[in-house]
């Protein structure tokens, strides 16, 4: 008797003391993790500027991998919720980009990997907010440094458009600093959404004049103009809406009302109660159809916007792959593309498809004004994907896209769907996919969206399964 109260009390002992543990792993694992987030930021986005860290070594990357695995360890012992789908799904996203890092390692792989593992069940909100904020401070410190003269201020002229300046900004390539100023508005948009203001959409289209104008980023300054575009067009429909809402309804008098026969001037209203009562029905019929014809219309395109990562990274790496100069429309498509097909060819030429990592050298124009003879880049983010990081890490990112914007057209969040789509868009001429310092939409695939938990497969209440 006197063992099994023993063996009881130490049972107790041990469940109290799980319990401390957990409830204290919960209660800084949060902080501890958007400390993380925000060095990780940091650190990358010092790579993608001219500011030289002489302390950066590889002791410091051991480091920093030690502590992402203590950081796993803490998440585990937090005692999170986990679906079995959630768990399905982390397994596979994180397991294959720590199986492509294994098979070369390239470190910003094996950080994305442990970021999308502890980004479940965390607000999104804060993890963009905290994105949002690095990325700010380090691109004004860039900018402010290079116009200083503190660090070197990159300026291409191109042959082609009239040797027109290009600036870089204090950023390694001009399209680069570009690229990071359009998914900082893009997070900001996000965080704002329906509540942004017209000052910021003229904000957001003044970067997108400066993209243009000091950096010659066409691409992106009609990313920026499609953006500011939707934003415009969410704003005058809410006002609409609005408006339409704040107007009074057409009543009919006393004397119009059902069961009154007579005006004030003693003459019969039937027909006029009745004429109106007749002309309901065919109003809201015709509406109706209306309705119908714009949801079924919003339903395709919405489906067809969850499926434009898979589609574009098809079309991308196909005419890139079986691109010929014998081929009147490849060569029409390289020339629009800036010769990214023509790159991407070479590269499909130079190294195989493989499931893993594998090394390609490539040698971009960035870091120096004077071009190498021997150029070789792949910015295409698909391309660049499928011959640097394998096969199964491109299946990986392109089930990333496809959840989180099913996710989105389930809760009939269409302008979150948008954004997203401009990424994917952005994405088939640009190369910053799947860098965290420039894209932190990834970590959306198992992260809590607008103060919700919600399961990647869930249909919420009122919305298509």
């Amino acid at each position: 008797m006197g063992n099994h109260m023993e063996s009881i009390s130490s049972s107790g002992c041990c469940r109290r003391a799980s319990n401390v543990i957990r409830n204290f792993a919960k209660k800084y694992f949060e902080a501890a993790f958007y400390v993380y987030l925000a060095f990780i930021v940091f650190k990358s986005m010092l790579t993608a500027t001219m500011i030289h860290v002489d302390w950066w070594s590889g002791r410091v990357e051991s480091i920093l991998q030690l502590v992402a695995l203590v950081m796993v360890m803490w998440k585990a012992a937090s005692g999170d919720l986990w679906t079995t789908r959630e768990k399905i799904l982390a397994a596979f996203l994180s397991g294959s980009l720590l199986l492509s890092w294994h098979s070369y390692s390239y470190a910003f792989i094996y950080e994305l990997a442990v970021l999308i593992f502890l980004a479940h069940g965390m607000e999104f909100r804060k993890i963009l907010t905290v994105h949002l904020a690095v990325s700010v401070v380090v691109t004004l410190a860039a900018v402010i440094l290079a116009l200083s003269g503190r660090i070197e201020n990159l300026t291409y002229y191109q042959e082609a458009h009239n040797y027109r300046a290009r600036m870089a900004f204090g950023f390694v390539y001009p399209t680069d600093f570009c690229a990071h100023l359009f998914f900082m508005a893009l997070s900001y948009v996000w965080l704002r959404l329906r509540r942004i203001r017209w000052i910021e959409i003229a904000a957001i289209a003044a970067l997108g004049i400066f993209s243009w104008v000091g950096c010659d980023a066409r691409t992106t300054a009609l990313l920026f103009a499609l953006l500011v575009l939707s934003l415009g067009i969410m704003k005058i429909r809410s006002y609409i809406v609005s408006s339409g809402k704040s107007k009074e309804t057409p009543r009919f008098s006393r004397h119009t009302l059902p069961g009154s026969h007579t005006n004030t001037a003693g003459k019969s209203t039937d027909n006029v109660v009745t004429t109106s009562e007749s002309q309901i029905p065919r109003e809201s019929s015709a509406h109706r159809r209306k309705t119908a014809l714009f949801t079924c219309v919003r339903s395709w395109i919405d489906r067809l916007a969850v499926l434009s990562a898979p589609l574009f990274a098809a079309i991308m790496i196909l005419m890139s792959r079986f691109y010929s100069e014998s081929s009147r429309f490849l060569r029409l498509v390289n020339k629009a593309l800036n010769n990214r097909l023509y790159y991407a060819h070479i590269g499909f030429e130079r190294y195989p498809v493989r499931l893993w990592a594998q090394k390609v050298e490539m040698r971009g124009a960035g870091r120096a004004i004077t071009h190498s003879s021997e150029y070789f880049f792949l910015d295409s983010s698909y391309v660049n994907i499928l011959l640097r990081l394998g096969l199964v890490v491109l299946a990986a990112v392109l089930l990333i896209l496809v959840i989180t914007a099913n996710r989105e057209r389930k809760t009939g969040d269409h302008l979150k769907l948008f954004l997203l789509f401009l990424i994917i868009i952005a994405c088939v001429i640009e190369h910053h996919l799947i860098e965290i310092q420039t894209n932190p939409f990834l970590l959306l695939v198992l992260a809590c969206d607008s103060g919700r938990r919600d399961d990647f497969w869930i249909s919420h209440p009122g919305t298509e399964a």
